[in-house]
C-alpha cells in the first residue's frame, strides 16, 4: 500500500481507487508514465496480468476477520490460487467468488463458481454454485449440491476443472460459456464425483 500511495502522489494526483472486484485502480495515469508505473509495480511484485483470471479471486474477509461469519475465506482464495496457478491461463477468464457466510459479501451468488462456506455442526462446509453472472444479464448461480469440508473443496475443484478442459469446445470456449451450453449437470457429476461411486 505505501508503494501505491507512493506512485499514486508522484503520478496519480494522490488518488487510489478500489473496485468492488477487489482490485486496486490508479487513475489519472499520463500514457507517457505507464512504463515507469509498470517497472515500478513490477519492483513491489504488483504487476501480475491476472484480472479476470483464477487468482483475481473474489473473498470477503470471513471468519479470521468478521465476526458474523461461519467459515474462513481469505485462506480458501489463497489456497485455491496457489493449487491452481499453473492451470490459470489454460483455464482462461474465471470469476471465483468466496463468502464466508449467508450476508454473501463475497459475492459468491454471482461467480462463476461461488463458494458460500457455512458451518455444519461445527465444521466448516463449503457449497458450490455454478453459473452465476453479474452485469446487465445477470443470474444467480445454480447450488450444486452438499458442501465439502475443505480437503474435499479443492478435490472437487479438481475434477471440476478436469471436466471443464475436457468438455469445452476449444480454448477459446470460456468456462461460463460450456456452463451455458451444457448446463450444470456435468460439472455436478465431477464434482460429486467420489461421493457417487460410493
Amino acid at each position: 500500500m505505501r508503494a501505491l500511495a507512493d506512485l499514486a502522489e508522484q503520478i496519480g494526483f494522490a488518488e487510489l481507487r478500489v473496485s468492488h472486484e477487489q482490485n486496486i485502480v490508479l487513475p489519472h495515469v499520463a500514457q507517457s508514465d505507464l512504463m515507469f508505473v509498470f517497472d515500478r509495480l513490477k519492483r513491489e511484485g504488483l504487476a501480475t496480468a491476472n484480472i479476470g483470471l483464477l487468482s483475481d479471486l473474489i473473498a470477503c474477509p470471513g471468519m479470521d476477520y468478521c465476526a458474523l461469519a461461519t467459515a474462513r475465506s481469505i485462506p480458501i482464495g489463497q489456497q485455491i490460487a496457489r493449487r491452481y496457478q499453473h492451470l490459470e491461463r489454460e483455464l482462461g477468464p474465471l470469476k471465483i467468488k468466496i463468502s464466508g457466510c449467508i450476508n454473501a459479501c463475497g459475492h459468491h451468488h454471482v461467480g462463476d463458481i461461488g463458494i458460500l462456506g457455512l458451518d455444519k455442526a461445527g465444521v466448516e462446509n463449503y457449497q458450490i454454485t455454478l453459473g452465476g453472472r453479474a452485469g446487465m444479464d445477470a443470474a444467480l448461480g445454480e447450488k450444486m449440491g452438499p458442501g465439502f469440508t475443505e480437503p474435499e473443496l479443492v478435490l472437487a475443484l479438481d475434477r471440476l476443472f478436469e471436466a471443464y478442459l475436457a468438455l469445452r469446445l476449444g480454448s477459446d470456449e470460456v468456462f461460463s460459456e460450456t456452463v451455458s451450453r451444457l448446463g450444470t449437470t456435468p460439472f455436478q457429476s465431477a464434482l460429486y464425483e467420489v461421493a457417487d461411486a460410493a
